[in-house]
């Protein structure tokens, strides 16, 4: 099978790395329980897919449901134990293998593998010395982090409590070589599979056809848990921007805008294109088309360590402005910022990683070695249409390196894409 990335993981010492970050955030003498979750129920008695708790996986490398991870920091030392489901052959016949605490054990780094069964009396003790604060996620929306912390408040209102997501997300933000590698894999599978699918753009195709195109390419190569759900749009379409029901036809003179993710490892990836359904942009589209990639490029040239994620959406939105006021779409004499916000409808970049809008703090400043997204949008409903583009940029020690740029960008090289007309070898040949 091409490029299989089923068998791609992060190493067990990144995990426990992660682990002795978080620790040393921590204060003396606290205790951390951190929960997978359960995946909730569906319908009857059908439930979703399950996916772990991203800061859970952060710290164990367990993907595993009903997981918990609790360490104990004192004096200056940290145990670490990890509770997992036990063994039910029964069960396992309808629901797959659980993992044996040795598989726990290779997978996570931790020593100490014990049975979830035996979580509330191991906690017990220090659950009522009220004097030993508690690090716990916050704000969960639902399962047993929600029942935990709810548990929490009731037992004693007076107990210190630490939230983990602000720490955590300040020690996720800074990517380690090895999430920059599996983000790169990610990039270079997610191109692969859009120029399978960009094969098949065409007049008379339908957005779900070219949906399922690219899922279908992406999970034969063992992506079987996209970044997000795929958005396929065309036409007017475009002017939804998480359009969610790909199911219209294209017709001849649309544009499709494209917005997909693969996955390789936990790590994501998130890419924007947009393809004219016939290979040949009109005036009108190729000059919005040249307006969106200059708020990019301006976006580009301001992404260096210290700068803020404000400043790059001021620099893509005033590059808007006056793009916007050069087609005439604004009048001249408009003050700046007064109508751009008609046609700029969403910020020009976010943080990406363990999640596709990865945890971040916004109001701190880039740091070489973080990972965000560049995708400015122009959309103009009159015209019936508008669209992104989006690449995935690495902050380095001077500046930024966008991470897909290898795959066609220009108005020019996506019209060759779509038409079959190739210089040389194919731009996503990138091996992952």
């Amino acid at each position: 099978m091409k490029n299989d990335i089923r068998s791609v993981r992060l190493p067990v010492d990144f995990f426990a790395g992660n682990r002795r970050k978080l620790s040393a955030k921590l204060p003396d003498n606290c205790l951390v329980v951190l929960f997978a979750g359960k995946a909730p129920v569906m319908s009857a008695d059908m439930d979703y897919p399950f996916f772990a708790d991203r800061n859970f996986y952060y710290l164990t490398g367990i993907e595993q449901e009903e997981s918990v991870l609790v360490l104990r920091k004192e004096g200056g030392n940290t145990s670490e134990s990890l509770f997992i489901q036990t063994k039910d052959p029964l069960r396992e016949r309808w629901t797959g293998r659980r993992l044996s605490q040795e598989d726990a054990s290779t997978l996570s780094g931790i020593d100490s593998i014990r049975y979830v069964t035996g979580l509330e009396d191991y906690l017990k003790p220090f659950l009522s010395d009220h004097s030993i604060p508690i690090a716990l996620e916050e704000g969960v929306k639902y399962g047993p982090a929600k029942e935990f912390e709810k548990s929490m408040r009731s037992i004693s209102s007076e107990r210190e409590r630490i939230s983990l997501g602000p720490i955590l997300a300040r020690i996720r933000m800074k990517k380690e070589p090895v999430e920059i590698e599996c983000i790169e894999r990610a990039i270079a599978l997610t191109l692969e599979a859009m120029e399978e699918m960009c094969a098949h753009v065409r007049p008379g195709v339908t957005e779900l056809e070219l949906y399922t195109t690219f899922d279908h390419a992406l999970a034969r190569r063992g992506c079987l848990a996209n970044a997000f759900s795929s958005i396929f749009a065309a036409g007017r379409n475009t002017l939804c921007l998480h359009y969610p029901v790909p199911l219209d036809t294209v017709e001849d003179g649309d544009l499709i805008q494209v917005d997909v993710g693969g996955r390789v490892a936990g790590l994501c990836a998130d890419i924007s294109r947009v393809y004219p359904a016939n290979g040949r942009f009109t005036e009108r589209q190729a000059d919005l088309y040249a307006a969106v990639r200059a708020c990019q490029e301006s976006a580009f040239r301001t992404i260096r360590p210290g700068v803020y994620l404000s400043e790059i959406n001021d620099a893509a939105k005033n590059t808007a402005q006056e793009e916007l006021t050069r087609m005439g779409v604004i009048p001249g004499d408009t003050p700046a910022d007064a109508d751009v916000t008609s046609y700029y409808w969403h910020n020009v970049s976010h943080h990406m990683g363990h999640d596709v809008h990865d945890v971040c703090i916004r109001e701190l400043p880039l740091e070489e070695g973080m990972v965000i997204t560049v995708e400015p949008g122009i959309y103009i409903e009159k015209w019936g249409f508008g669209f992104r583009i989006e690449d995935d940029v690495l902050v380095t020690k001077d500046g930024c390196r966008v991470l897909s740029a290898f795959f066609p960008r220009e108005a020019e090289e996506v019209s060759a894409l779509i038409t079959g007309v190739k210089g040389g070898d194919s731009p996503c040949q990138t091996s992952v």
